[in-house]
């Protein structure tokens, strides 16, 4: 049975916790029909700041693997958007021995969120001319 944590970050500007809260569940319901799979933990931030800013990513880092074999998130720009630190948090989570998995969202929720971002750009569009 892999252990399983779930990691989710917003920045608080972008989408509040309610998109955090909606993040997490997505992963989580994931995670639930992942056969050998059980979530043990879960960590999140509202910050766009540094690794070693962010309480949950760095109480993640700590406890690897004491707590979980696993960690799931819903794309590696979660963890770090710069490819430095990626690397890094990466790096010491294989090293703890704990495996990386990204579930992306279901294909659909990825074409509306892209048909949306397509209808918005448009409005913009509009209200600029």
């Amino acid at each position: 049975m892999w252990r399983v944590a779930i990691y989710a970050r917003e920045a608080p500007s972008y989408s509040g916790r309610a998109s955090l809260d909606h993040q997490v569940g997505q992963l989580a319901t994931q995670v639930a029909r992942q056969p050998g799979w059980q979530h043990v933990a879960t960590y999140a931030d509202q910050s766009a700041a540094g690794w070693w800013e962010r309480p949950g990513l760095s109480r993640l880092v700590a406890d690897a693997p004491a707590y979980f074999d696993m960690v799931v998130v819903d794309g590696y720009g979660r963890l770090s958007p710069n490819r430095r630190e990626l690397a890094t948090i990466l790096g010491r989570l294989a090293a703890a021995g704990v495996a990386t998995v990204v579930l992306r969202p279901p294909a659909g929720r990825r074409f509306a969120k892209t048909a949306a971002d397509f209808v918005l750009a448009d409005l913009i569009g509009e209200v600029l001319r």
